[in-house]
């Protein structure tokens, strides 16, 4: 008995969990110049910080200003808050001003915008299952 319960135990902790195909539709696109970059984080501790479960960019295309730009990524199932910012002059990071408010468009999950002070990960967080969409306005 003491085998077998070995055996599975070591199948259960083998068996790879599977990503979820996931897409982020973003809207409200001021432009179409430079990229948008979804960031992905899955604590309040690393929230806004560069220690993300996922980052990807997407470059902008003629045209994408006008309508929603649809940003597939993988995610296993499970809790998460995104960051979407528009790298307006494409310069690969998100350009802020002295106190740290951003001067280039961003948008959060659910649809969170703070009124006072930075954004809250407990406002983003979604919950994240096999046919999520994220819809991201950008502000």
């Amino acid at each position: 008995m003491k085998k077998i319960s070995t055996t599975l135990l070591a199948l259960l902790i083998s068996t790879p969990v599977l990503a979820l195909d996931i897409n982020v539709n973003v809207s409200q696109i001021s432009s179409d110049k430079g990229g948008l970059v979804v960031q992905v984080y899955d604590s309040e501790d690393t929230w806004l910080s560069d220690d993300t479960v996922l980052s990807k960019r997407y470059e902008l295309q003629p045209g994408d200003s006008a309508k929603t730009v649809i940003i597939p990524i993988e995610l296993e199932a499970g809790n998460y808050a995104l960051s979407v910012y528009h790298d307006e002059n494409d310069n690969k990071k998100l350009d802020a001003n002295f106190i740290g408010i951003p001067k280039e468009p961003v948008g959060l999950s659910n649809d969170h915008r703070p009124k006072f002070g930075p954004p809250k990960y407990r406002k983003a967080e979604i919950e994240v299952s096999e046919g999520t969409v994220i819809e991201i306005k950008m502000d």
